[in-house]
């Protein structure tokens, strides 16, 4: 028979032995906004083998309008955790607001995370399995440049990706594009004067 030390030193070391309990299952903290990790304790998957997607509905953005992100599957893989921001190219600096659609989804999987200001990420709420999720981003006011949006997939406790990236966004002057319409539109006002005027000639 085993005695009552010996029991105890068996339970304690088959304890050490297990790996760690998956954390933050209602949504990541604002602590790991800049590394992504989701305090598994274990490394992140390979990039390349990734089974999910960052997408965004346009390249192109004036300051005063959204896009609208989606996290997916490629495959019929569910996904349980998830955090998403976007960050300025090439700083890294993390930008923009984000905004839960109002539109009839259901919003109950996600919430705001106040990484460096309020509604500037979007995690999940609990570890129920997910297939997609979308929300809407907007630039800073009198904001133009480079954007990607950068997010961390947890499939289960120990398999993970990290820095999952969208195409790049590219803000732009709404004003500056409302500018550019008006010549186009002053400048073929005055070929067609012209025209007429060549005909009556």
């Amino acid at each position: 028979m085993f005695s009552t030390p010996a029991l105890l030193s068996s339970l304690l070391l088959s304890l050490a032995c297990l790996p760690p309990i998956p954390a933050y299952k209602s949504g990541a903290p604002s602590s790991v906004c800049h590394t992504m990790l989701p305090g598994h304790g274990k490394e992140p998957q390979p990039l390349a083998d990734s089974p999910y997607l960052v997408q965004v509905s346009s390249s192109f953005l004036k300051q005063d309008e959204r896009i609208k992100v989606t996290l997916s599957s490629k495959t019929d893989k569910p996904f349980k955790g998830f955090i998403v921001k976007a960050v300025e190219v090439p700083s890294n600096n993390i930008i923009g607001t984000f905004t839960l659609q109002e539109d009839g989804n259901d919003n109950s999987a996600a919430q705001y995370l106040a990484c460096t200001h309020p509604q500037s990420s979007i995690t999940h709420t609990s570890n129920v399995e997910k297939l997609g999720q979308t929300v809407e981003w907007s630039p800073p006011d009198q904001f133009t440049g480079s954007v990607v949006m950068v997010a961390t997939f947890v499939q289960d406790g120990y398999t993970y990706w990290v820095n999952v990236t969208s195409d790049t966004v590219q803000t732009v002057p709404g004003e500056m594009e409302r500018g550019a319409a008006g010549i186009v539109a002053q400048s073929a006002t005055t070929l067609a004067l012209v025209f007429i005027l060549v005909l009556l000639l």
